[in-house]
């Protein structure tokens, strides 16, 4: 299901083009990528979360500066424990899981000429985001823990991208971003959350 529903965002990116009426420029016109990261913080001496994204997709240049680019980002996290304590409850739970899913299509907008080696650039897209979550819960510690899945949430989200991009080839370079994305952006408060990533971009 998510390998046709990325297939169907390329595609579409694809077949705008000629409705555009943008023709593809000499030379290197297309662009694959991948990059992610890594990262795990303490919020006590024996509680952490480990967070792991990958973002990976397919770039379209339309005029020199501007790609039109369709991303497949995934983010992982997991967090060891979390001791909720109020008046009405208490609970622990373990091994708290959660799986984001974006779908997104956007621009990708260079900020210096193709001429420089170093490129910053910036991107703006919305897409289709899935989140899963799933851990496991427990009145006390001497309870067995029961599996608690939360129901499959779906939305729209705005992306938001900030980073460069040094050539160390004529067809590679590395890629170095900083990456939000807000949820339920259409109301006043929305929830937004932000990722580093490094990776490789090839030039085609």
């Amino acid at each position: 299901m998510r390998s046709r529903l990325l297939a169907l965002v390329l595609c579409t990116s694809l077949s705008l083009l000629p409705r555009l009426g943008v023709a593809a420029p000499s030379g290197q016109s297309l662009e694959v990528f991948a990059k992610g990261s890594v990262s795990k913080n303490y919020l006590a001496a024996d509680k952490w979360t480990l967070t792991v994204s990958v973002a990976t997709g397919l770039a379209i240049v339309l005029i020199p500066q501007i790609r039109l680019e369709a991303r497949y980002t995934s983010i992982g996290s997991l967090q060891n424990r979390l001791d909720i304590v109020s008046t009405n409850v208490t609970a622990i739970l373990n091994d708290i899981k959660t799986q984001t899913t974006i779908y997104s299509l956007g621009l990708d907008i260079s900020i210096l000429s193709d001429k420089h080696a170093f490129q910053p650039f910036i991107y703006v897209g919305a897409g289709y985001i899935v989140t899963e979550r799933s851990y496991y819960v427990r009145p006390d510690e001497a309870t067995t823990a029961t599996l608690e899945t939360e129901p499959q949430r779906t939305g729209v989200s705005g992306n938001l991208g900030a980073g460069f991009r040094v050539h160390f080839a004529r067809s590679a370079a590395i890629e170095i971003e900083a990456f939000a994305y807000g949820i339920d952006i259409h109301k006043p408060n929305p929830l937004v959350n932000l990722y580093g990533t490094a990776g490789i971009r090839l030039f085609f």
